[in-house]
C-alpha cells in the first residue's frame, strides 16, 4: 500500500505498523522507532509538510546575534551535525553562565530554517526558568507567540511553548496526565532544561510519550 501511494503522489511518506498492542512509526527514510500511539490527523499534515520542505541543518547560518561566543557557536556545529545525522537526541553539558538557553535558542531557529522542525516545548522546573526562556529566548529572537503552559492552559495553535515539569506531570480529571493532552507527535523538538533533574518525572514519561528530536541542557558534569 505505501509503495502504491508514494507512487501516484511521487515522494515518501510516513507510515505506522501496529500489532494491536505496540506501535511503530517508520519515518520517509525508513528508519523504524517505536511509538507510544499514532499521530493525529494535525500532527502528520505539519511533520509531511516539514519533509518536504527539509533542507540539509548543517547548511543553515547560525544568528551571531543569538550566540556569539565561540564555545557556544561550537556547540550549535556540532549538535545540528549530529542532528543532520538523524540523531534524535542530544545533551548539552555548559557551565552555570555559559549562555546554554542562547545555545538552544540558536539550535532552534537554525532548525526552523531547515525546516527540521515547527512546533517546539522547552521544559523547565522551576517557573523563574520558565520566564527566563520566554522572555529572554523566544520573545528575544523569535516572532512568533509563545504559549506559556503554566498560566495560559493548554492550546495545540502556538509553535513555540514553555511548561514547567510539575505543569505537564499535573494531573486531569477525569483521568491522565496533562501532557496527555497533546498528542504523540505534537512537538518537533523538545528542550529539558536542567536535564539531570527528575524530581517531578522519575519515569520519565514525559520523555518517552513525545516522538520528537530531544535535547537536554545541563550543567552538571557527568559522574560514574
Amino acid at each position: 500500500y505505501r509503495a502504491d501511494v508514494e507512487k501516484q503522489i511521487g515522494m515518501k511518506i510516513p507510515i505506522f505498523l501496529t500489532n494491536g498492542e505496540k506501535w511503530f512509526y517508520v519515518d520517509d527514510l525508513d528508519k523504524r522507532r517505536q511509538v507510544k500511539l499514532p499521530f493525529s490527523q494535525k500532527d502528520l499534515h505539519r511533520i509531511v509538510s516539514l519533509m518536504r520542505k527539509r533542507t540539509d541543518p548543517t547548511k543553515a547560518k547560525i544568528n551571531s546575534s543569538i550566540v556569539d561566543r565561540k564555545r557556544g557557536i561550537e556547540a550549535v556545529k556540532v549538535v545540528i551535525e549530529h542532528i543532520g545525522n538523524r540523531h534524535r537526541e542530544a545533551l548539552i553539558n555548559m557551565a552555570t553562565g555559559t549562555g546554554k538557553t542562547r545555545v538552544a535558542m540558536a539550535l532552534i531557529e537554525a532548525l526552523r530554517k531547515a525546516n527540521y522542525v515547527q512546533k517546539v516545548l522547552f521544559i523547565v522546573d522551576r517557573i523563574s526558568l520558565g520566564n527566563q526562556a520566554k522572555e529572554k529566548g523566544f520573545k528575544k529572537y523569535f516572532e512568533d507567540p509563545v504559549c506559556e503552559l503554566n498560566t495560559e492552559g493548554y492550546s495545540d495553535s502556538a509553535r513555540l511553548y514553555v511548561s514547567t515539569v510539575q505543569t505537564l506531570m499535573s494531573d486531569i480529571k477525569p483521568r491522565g496526565k496533562f501532557y496527555e493532552k497533546f498528542g504523540v507527535g505534537a512537538f518537533d523538538l523538545i528542550v529539558f532544561d536542567e536535564a539531570h533533574r527528575s524530581y517531578y518525572d522519575r519515569n520519565n514519561d514525559i520523555f518517552k510519550y513525545f516522538d520528537a528530536i530531544k535535547i537536554g541542557l545541563t550543567a552538571t558534569p557527568l559522574t560514574k
